[in-house]
């Protein structure tokens, strides 16, 4: 089986190849919407179908709630119009000097943007505010 660490160090380097590739703007789009659409499906196979649909603040705090369980940060809350991350498994793994610049960030985004929109029928938009290692801040529409 392959180690986690290694595995999400291919992760990143493949989004910084996808930035190589097509560029900045497009790798964003293209990791966003991959995270938007793994997000369901890792749901989905993790607990099967939902449910119920949650007001989209429910979904997103509940999604903050799974996704932290599932280890991707330590701690993941939603605050007024935020999304607030510690100690991710991300931010340590990008290599490029200018994380929020990172295409993985957007993948986290998606990610967690596909958790809500498959406990809810609204969808919501993180955009990167805040990057620092083991630090992200969302701002969410």
């Amino acid at each position: 089986m392959v180690d986690s660490d290694i595995l999400l160090l291919a992760i990143v380097n493949m989004a910084e190849g996808v930035k190589s590739l097509i560029g900045d703007k497009g790798a964003k789009a293209v990791l966003r919407d991959a995270g938007r659409q793994s997000g369901p499906k890792l749901l989905e196979s993790l607990i099967g179908r939902f449910p119920e649909v949650l007001p989209k603040e429910e979904a997103l705090r509940r999604a903050c709630i799974i996704l932290e369980d599932l280890g991707f940060a330590k701690k993941i809350e939603r605050a007024d119009s935020e999304v607030r991350i510690e100690e991710d498994i991300f931010t340590d793994a990008i290599t490029n000097g200018n994380l929020i610049e990172s295409p993985v960030i957007y993948f986290f985004a998606g990610l967690i943007e596909g958790f809500v929109s498959f406990m809810s029928d609204e969808k919501i938009t993180l955009i990167p505010e805040n990057v620092e290692r083991g630090r992200i801040i969302y701002k969410y529409v």
